[in-house]
């Protein structure tokens, strides 16, 4: 039996664009959290749930690895989230009054690690209530299966947790979505679910929609989307996709006028470019030299 080590820190990385530090821990295995300021009124930290990632997702950087995937434990989030707020200083007093965000959208799938996540939640939410007014959470996930959903929200309305969730879609089609995430559930049961999870929690969701040229910009993904979710109430978020070498796709030019048109049917949108992208903090992005690094190591 492997001996547990609790996480190392190993390197701090600042964006040269943003406010965006990116800490990497070892333990043992590279693991990498993010600090986010958009000067909002929140402290986002970014953190992973688990080591590295297996479900295939053709735009995620580490789909292109074989690297040792187990979920991470409690300790190995709530470390490096404590090293990140003393680090930083954000717990000063002129702080006291924003808001707490950890996002769970780091590497690896939530769901896969939900009794954890769950943990860290609560334990994070204890320990920070004194020092923020708020401390919320987010949770980014494909759906690998219902039922991990509906245990989520199970979870989530049991304990009280301010948690908005983020349905990873992609495509409204689920043949073209599953050629992009070919672990995904069906479409239909995850936004059945999503409102599921809305109604009995009182929590807030939306939809992640990265816009791929030729891919899932077409007219017939506009329209597919308006069958979706016109008369829903569910957002959806336009992603920038982050083009990565291995790939011949690029990034769509298409998003205004998604948005417009959507927009003619009542459904709210808005375009995100996540920070950080320098420093591997974006969608599906990795700091993938210290990967590499430490998989060669131990193949030494």
């Amino acid at each position: 039996m492997e001996k547990q080590q609790n996480p190392q820190f190993f390197k701090e990385v600042r964006s040269q664009e943003d406010a965006t530090v990116k800490f990497i821990f070892r333990a043992p295995e590279i693991i990498e959290f993010s600090y986010i300021n958009k000067n909002d009124g929140k402290d986002i930290i970014c953190a992973p749930t688990q080591t590295s990632c297996n479900l295939g997702c053709k735009f995620c950087f580490l789909s292109d690895y074989k690297l040792k995937v187990r979920n991470l434990r409690l300790e190995e989030i709530i470390g490096p989230i404590d090293h990140v707020t003393e680090s930083l200083g954000l717990l000063s007093h002129e702080k006291r009054n924003k808001v707490l965000l950890i996002s769970f959208m780091g590497c690896g799938e939530p769901l896969l690690n939900l009794k954890n996540v769950i943990s860290a939640a609560k334990k994070i939410r204890e320990k920070y209530a004194k020092e923020y007014n708020v401390v919320r959470f987010a949770i980014a996930t494909l759906v690998p299966k219902p039922s991990l959903l509906v245990h989520l929200t199970e979870e989530v309305q049991k304990n009280s947790l301010a948690v908005k969730l983020h349905l990873s879609l992609h495509s409204p089609f689920d043949e073209k979505r599953k050629e992009i995430m070919p672990s995904a559930s069906g479409i239909k049961e995850s936004v059945e679910l999503l409102e599921q999870f809305r109604k009995e929690t009182g929590n807030s969701a939306e939809i992640h929609y990265a816009m791929i040229d030729g891919v899932n910009d077409r007219d017939e993904d506009l329209f597919g989307l308006m069958a979706l979710f016109e008369g829903r109430d569910i957002p959806i978020k336009f992603l920038i996709y982050n083009e990565k070498p291995s790939l011949e796709l690029k990034e769509s030019m298409r998003v205004a006028f998604f948005r417009e048109e959507l927009a003619k049917r009542g459904i709210v949108t808005e375009f995100y470019i996540p920070p950080g992208r320098d420093v591997g903090s974006s969608c599906g992005q990795f700091l993938m030299e210290y990967y590499l690094e430490f998989n060669q190591n131990k193949k030494k």
